[in-house]
């Protein structure tokens, strides 16, 4: 999460020194600022090389920066700054925690949720305070599909992520957060969730595969053949001797899955592994993430493929 955000130009510290807050907004309307937030810019040219995780979390910095008591973000604005992903975009509202007794409210572009701070496990990351790992994957499962729920809550688990949580953490978040909204379907992702999804593409495959009713298959099998190991496989039915790959994109473009590689010879070293999969011999079915996010897609392509659905 050691990400440095652009520099922010506040109109609040502008007036202070002297300036007139005018020319910030002529300075916009050029096209050299960007306005991040109502009182809040950045230099357009930081601002358009920015991805879409990085301008929410500079929206999220800008609303920490400009309010006059430092807020505890939380969903969505907690979300982006731990890193965790989420499916689709991300909003245009920063979420920030208040104290139920108090009877804060939503204003502007910030969306308050009352609650019992006294029972809210908060740190600080980066100069902001932010609710818990735990309790920001609880308090996303509230608000979002089940699918996305599990994606923020595999990630949060994956033996890949540094300082990662356990499920017990979850949990314990789960029941310090009652009563909440949803809260079923909060309970529904903690109990769904796995640290044994490396991707988001893992995550949305593995929804969509109980909801349409397959066999539980398991996740991240190592195999061997006479020259050693292979490695992990996705997914794998092993009563059919079949195996499961999704290919998501981030395991052809992030540095933390290339390691100092090409895209170019991942995707050769993919077909080697590939084939000594198959040698074993397994059946090899994949697909890619316009197939894991539709769930009828998905459903239509594994039983053409042959994966066994539940029993009824």
């Amino acid at each position: 999460m050691s990400i440095a955000d652009p520099p922010l130009t506040l109109t609040r510290d502008v007036e202070r020194a002297g300036g007139d807050r005018r020319q910030l907004a002529r300075q916009a309307a050029r096209g050299d600022l960007r306005r991040v937030r109502p009182g809040a810019y950045a230099a357009a040219s930081a601002w358009s090389s920015l991805t879409p995780d990085g301008r929410y979390r500079l929206h999220v910095r800008a609303a920490s920066e400009s309010q006059s008591t430092r807020p505890i973000f939380s969903h969505y604005s907690a979300a982006v700054i731990w890193g965790l992903p989420i499916l689709g975009s991300w909003p245009n509202t920063v979420h920030r925690l208040t104290e139920r007794a108090s009877g804060g409210r939503s204003h502007g572009d910030v969306v308050a949720h009352p609650t019992r701070l006294d029972r809210v496990e908060f740190v600080e990351v980066e100069g902001m305070l932010v609710t818990s790992l735990a309790r920001t994957v609880v308090d996303l499962a509230s608000v979002s599909s089940l699918t996305s729920g599990v994606v923020s809550a595999d990630s949060a688990l994956s033996r890949r992520r540094k300082g990662r949580i356990r499920s017990a953490d979850i949990e314990l978040a789960w029941e310090a957060a009652m009563p909440i909204k949803a809260h079923r379907r909060a309970a529904s992702v903690v109990a769904f969730s796995t640290d044994k999804a490396d991707t988001p593409a893992e995550s949305v495959s593995r929804v969509n595969m109980h909801i349409a009713g397959f066999v539980t298959p398991r996740l991240q099998w190592s195999w061997f053949d006479y020259r050693g190991r292979i490695g992990e496989s996705d997914f794998d039915w092993q009563e059919i001797d079949h195996i499961g790959e999704v290919d998501g994109k981030m395991k052809y473009l992030k540095d933390e899955y290339l390691r100092g590689r090409e895209p170019g010879e991942i995707v050769y070293l993919e077909k080697i592994r590939e084939d000594r999969l198959r040698a074993l011999p397994k059946k090899v079915t994949r697909w890619g993430w316009d197939i894991a996010v539709n769930p009828q897609r998905l459903r239509a392509h594994l039983l053409n493929e042959g994966v066994p659905l539940r029993r009824r």
